[in-house]
């Protein structure tokens, strides 16, 4: 790639506003600056030079996710020293994205990774030359979300060692290599990817012939914050500003009644891949990571309240159509013997619905109904005595979809979300990584065991009573004292980073402990228990696009 020369300052001004734009995403207005194609060639020809097919080579023979462009350019800067105007690097992204993407069902499997969900569990079927090759230093998913031709995929082994020499020694001791990295890497590995994962695909050819989805228009929001918010149901209004940008309006209502509006900014990459940045009530950003179906009338993924994805949001997106369409029902579980308040949730819901019209299965009597719009319809529901225990279809006449609803009469056990979790000292040098719990009651399946795979699982419950004990692993082990500390709305939050002089040897912070949840059902005598493993790991400094 050829460089402009500049002074130091101004280079550093400009390598800073590049850098802010790559890590939040901010959508900019571009103005009169070349299109991409033009800057592309500007900017990169110096170093890679157009091949036969006019094609620059290596970065158009390679497809990406936004991130991973975004990892590409920053490296180009770190290692190559490029030299970019404020701005070029988000239109780079954007022109490379589009172009050089992946199509919905390329990005689907590893979606997890994009979104933050750092305390997924992946389990991909690979040969255990891969595992040993690639997932001891990252995940396999940031293997999984490129595609290149053969020959880019036979360059990877040369400048992985050109970048990271000591290759060879990290891998060595993992005992799934037959040979050395670099020999089984081109003998085996590079086969491999390039067959599973090849430049040319039917899917992206598919995807790039499909006519691009308008996101413009009125949506309705199905959303779940593992935080004090719970379950959440909303509405967004957004308009399009053209290149692929977009602006609005959201209000969420949590099911405590309380209400959260905010602004949204956004640019869709790829026509499917939207990453925003949200402003909300408290003057807090968060951050949007979403991905549409492939017909463009859902959204879904996470609302990321802290930069690095450790506490977020489940959310989903559904584009307003004329048809009336059930979305959901909350709480999804009523108790048998009892009256209580259903909230059916959708859109286009007929006018002045009667408590005739909504259905709730055998046993379960709407006694009272109150419309709120054409979106929100509360029921008040009696549970008869003698109700069967099992899920029930909730309907609404002349309205399409179903949500399930399950009567119960006592909860046989609780547990955690997550059960097994770790989180990162910091505040001082370093980022502190949180960890959000919460309790779900859990009925025995029809085996009658506890913890078997045809347990039922209900609904969230508190209040809960929170507190953190030792994981023992040996004598006077007293992690518990330091390494952080629950509170009652199931936030554990880490220590700062050490070294600490009250440890033994003045170590960090670390270790390891359980947090356990007590809750007590209504008319219980004795409160049900329930843990969560965490692990408390060292300080991290540096954090990619992917991990």
């Amino acid at each position: 790639m050829s460089m402009r020369r500049k002074n130091t300052k101004s280079t550093a001004i400009s390598l800073l506003l590049l850098l802010v734009s790559l890590a939040y995403w901010t959508p900019r207005v571009w103005g009169e600056q070349a299109p991409g194609a033009k800057l592309l060639e500007d900017r990169c020809s110096g170093c890679h030079a157009p091949q036969k097919d006019r094609k620059l080579d290596a970065i158009e023979s390679q497809r990406k996710t936004p991130e991973g462009w975004e990892m590409t350019l920053d490296r180009m800067i770190r290692t190559h020293g490029v030299k970019l105007q404020p701005g070029e690097g988000a239109l780079l992204v954007k022109y490379l994205s589009d172009r050089y993407g992946l199509a919905p069902s390329e990005v689907e499997p590893f979606q997890y990774v994009l979104e933050k969900r750092n305390n997924t569990a992946a389990q991909p079927k690979i040969p255990k030359v891969i595992q040993g090759s690639c997932v001891q230093c990252h995940s396999y998913a940031r293997v999984a979300l490129e595609r290149r031709t053969p020959e880019m995929w036979g360059r990877m082994p040369d400048t992985k060692l050109a970048l990271f020499v000591n290759t060879e020694n990290v891998t060595a001791s993992s005992g799934l290599l037959g040979d050395f990295w670099y020999t089984e890497a081109k003998k085996t590995v590079v086969p491999y990817l390039a067959k599973k994962y090849p430049f040319v695909s039917d899917a992206w050819s598919k995807w790039q012939a499909t006519p691009k989805p308008d996101y413009a228009g009125s949506w309705k929001v199905v959303g779940h914050d593992p935080g004090k918010g719970g379950d959440y149901t909303g509405q967004l209004t957004l308009r399009a500003l053209g290149d692929d940008r977009y602006e609005g309006e959201f209000t969420h209502e949590f099911a405590d009644g309380s209400k959260v509006s905010g602004k949204t900014t956004a640019i869709v990459y790829t026509s499917f891949e939207w990453r925003g940045i949200a402003q909300v009530d408290d003057n807090k950003k968060q951050r949007e990571i979403f991905f549409a179906n492939e017909d463009g009338t859902t959204l879904k993924g996470r609302r990321l309240i802290t930069e690095r994805g450790d506490l977020g949001m489940d959310e989903t997106l559904y584009k307003n159509g004329r048809g009336a369409r059930l979305l959901t029902v909350t709480p999804t579980a009523v108790k048998v013997g009892e009256t209580q308040k259903v909230k059916l949730f959708g859109m286009n819901f007929p006018g002045n619905l009667t408590a005739e019209a909504v259905s709730l299965g055998n046993g379960v009597k709407v006694q009272s109904l109150n419309q709120e719009g054409d979106d929100t319809v509360i029921a008040e529901v009696a549970v008869e005595k003698g109700a069967k225990i099992g899920p029930r279809q909730a309907k609404i006449s002349g309205v399409a979809g179903e949500s399930q609803l399950y009567v119960y009469k006592t909860i046989d056990y609780i547990r955690l979300s997550p059960e097994q979790a770790f989180a990162r000292p910091g505040g001082v040098r370093a980022e502190k990584i949180f960890q959000q719990f919460e309790v779900f009651a859990y009925l025995n399946g029809k085996d009658g065991v506890k913890g078997t795979k045809d347990d039922v699982k209900l609904a969230r419950v508190g209040p809960v009573k929170w507190d953190v004990e030792e994981y023992i692993r040996r004598l006077n082990d007293d992690d518990v004292r330091f390494v952080g500390v629950v509170d009652q709305d199931g936030l554990f939050t880490p220590a700062n980073d050490g070294p600490n002089p009250q440890r033994h040897m003045s170590e960090h912070n670390v270790g390891d402990v359980w947090v356990e949840a007590w809750y007590t059902p209504e008319g219980a005598k004795r409160p049900m228990g329930a843990r969560a493993f965490v692990l408390v790991m060292p300080e991290k400094f540096s954090f990619s696009p992917i991990e």
